[in-house]
């Protein structure tokens, strides 16, 4: 009998231990409606093409209105909605899937009951790099981009939609879209640009969101800068984002949101290297951000860890110190352009 009781004490000490160095959070499934949406962006946030000399993605099947782009690698292990991935799934029509290939481009979107699943939209809805009813014409026509950069521990995947038509029947292109994956953290963030053509030339429905398993779902209301985002009603979305505007998504439990784990994240920067802003993440809520030169001498002070306006200051390297007080500084190198 007295082995039998020391047998469960055991097992007690035991979930103990495992309850100490895991955080509840991270013991409960996810799901992409408990994920914390913001939308940001202004005047002076510049949407960030992928490297000039970055190459298109090789389309698996379809075409440039109805294609998709699978297994993607990612280059780390990203980790979305309680599950691992290392690969994504692109289709042409504004959303990928992780850890599964796609066998249909699916331009009619629904983060609530659509498949495959999981679901990262940007911008779902039938859009086209061009149109079938003409030859490609390289000044108008866009096409798919990805890839990873950064250095292990704090690398960010970006997949990119440059120069897409929202709907195909568009005279030019409307708009051009970017899904980022941040290692370490797993924040996904999205952001917009504007093309050079407003009209559409019939009715756009976007879905822009995440979403889990079936009737999972995070939606966005709009593309604004007020935009908003329901776990139980997915907007039909009609209007293009102003250039700038960025949606990020950040899972619950993530390091960065935990204060005792302060000191054993870094800052997140995106783009780095940067030219005239740059995004911060993994900050705590209220840190003030101080930038560095590799003297040590302070180049500048912000006030807020969100989109910094990096104006002014001369091209190289520099060091960026996020702090709140009584809390040890969160740091990141930054590379100027």
């Amino acid at each position: 009998m007295k082995h039998v009781t020391r047998s469960i004490f055991g097992g007690r000490l035991l979930m103990l231990s495992l309850l100490a160095t895991f955080p509840l959070s991270t013991l409960r499934a996810q799901t992409a409606a408990s994920y914390t949406a913001a939308a940001t962006g202004s005047s002076l946030a510049a949407y960030n093409l992928l490297q000039p000399t970055t190459t298109a993605a090789v389309r698996t099947a379809g075409t440039a209105d109805e294609g998709y782009y699978n297994t993607l690698p990612i280059g780390f292990t990203f980790r979305f909605v309680g599950a691992n991935y290392t690969t994504v799934s692109a289709s042409t029509n504004g959303w990928l899937t992780l850890g599964q290939s796609i066998t249909a481009a699916t331009p009619t979107n629904s983060l609530a009951t659509g498949t495959p699943r999981p679901i990262i939209a940007p911008l779902w809805d039938d859009i086209s790099f061009g149109t079938a009813a003409t030859p490609a014409d390289p000044a108008l026509d866009g096409d798919f981009f990805y890839q990873t950069t950064g250095v292990a521990g704090s690398r960010i995947f970006t997949a990119e939609w440059r120069n897409v038509r929202w709907t195909p029947a568009a005279a030019g292109p409307v708009t051009s879209v970017m899904v980022r994956l941040f290692e370490g953290t797993n924040v996904v963030q999205f952001q917009y640009a504007a093309g050079t053509s407003g009209a559409s030339g019939s009715t756009r429905s976007a879905s822009v969101g995440l979403a889990g398993a079936a009737g999972d779902y995070l939606a966005a209301s709009d593309l604004s800068a007020t935009a908003t985002f329901s776990s139980t009603t997915e907007a039909s979305i009609g209007s293009r984002a102003t250039s700038g505007r960025i949606f990020t998504f950040t899972p619950p439990g993530t390091p960065s949101a935990t204060r005792g784990s302060v000191a054993k994240e870094g800052l997140q920067l995106a783009p780095n290297p940067a030219q005239g802003q740059v995004q911060v993440l993994g900050a705590e809520p209220g840190a003030v951000v101080s930038v560095f030169d590799l003297q040590g001498r302070l180049a500048r002070r912000y006030s807020a860890a969100s989109t910094l306006d990096l104006r002014g200051l001369a091209p190289g390297m520099y060091v960026l110190a996020a702090q709140v007080a009584g809390l040890p500084a969160r740091t990141a190198r930054l590379a100027i352009e």
